[in-house]
Formats: C-alpha cells, sequence, structure tokens
C-alpha cells in the first residue's frame, strides 16, 4: 500500500485509454459548444471555427472510446462554429462589395484622383 492511500481504502485503478478519451472527447465537447457560442459574441463569429475544431477533435475521441457522452454538444459546436463563421465572413465580404460600389457610384473618377494624389504627394524622390 501507498503512503498517500488512507487506511481501509483501496487504491483507485488509473483509467483505461477507452475511458480517458471518453473523458476527454466529453470535456471537449462543451468545450466545443461554449467556444462556439461565445466567439460568436466576442468577436463576432469571425473566430467561431475554433469552436467547430473543438467539436470534430471531440467527435474522433467519442468515436473511438464508443462513448455517446455529450456528442450532441460537440455536433451543436460543429455546426454553429462552422455556420457562424460562414456567415460573418459573407458580411464581411459583402460590405466591402458595397463599400466599392458606392465609391464608384459617387465619384468615376476616384481611381485617378488617387493615383495623382499618390504621383505629386510619393513620387518625388
Amino acid at each position: 500500500m501507498s503512503e498517500f492511500t488512507p487506511s481501509g481504502q483501496a487504491p483507485i485503478a488509473p483509467a483505461s485509454q477507452v475511458e480517458q478519451d471518453a473523458r476527454t472527447g466529453s470535456g471537449l465537447a462543451i468545450a466545443s459548444f461554449v467556444t462556439s457560442i461565445a466567439t460568436i459574441f466576442l468577436t463576432a463569429g469571425f473566430l467561431s471555427f475554433i469552436g467547430s475544431i473543438l467539436g470534430h477533435v471531440s467527435l474522433s475521441k467519442l468515436k473511438k472510446s464508443g462513448s455517446v457522452e455529450n456528442r450532441g454538444l460537440a455536433v451543436a459546436g460543429v455546426i454553429i462554429g462552422w455556420v457562424s463563421t460562414a456567415i460573418a465572413w459573407l458580411l464581411l465580404v459583402g460590405f466591402i462589395l458595397l463599400l466599392v460600389g458606392v465609391i464608384s457610384a459617387s465619384d468615376a473618377m476616384w481611381w485617378d484622383d488617387l493615383k495623382y494624389e499618390w504621383d505629386q504627394n510619393y513620387n518625388n524622390f
């Protein structure tokens, strides 16, 4: 007996690899869901793919261990993460295209004016 084991209790057997994978996968499933939701609010969805990656790793570990504990959270984390990331990036691209359209519609000569200013101010070396 170990000196750290209280008297009258048997020592705790270490967990098998399957049990460790199940616990790790379950924890990662929770982390995936929380991260996907939190990054929607903290980064406007641009970094929600981190939660998706955690969800994929969690699903892999859960499948390897044969456990289904918190599998739904992992799937939800993956879906929420990828969808919110895609929406955020599509909105950003749409906003940039909108700005380009507004600028080009308001002044057709803006590019020529920009090149002229550049030549006048920065090409005097």
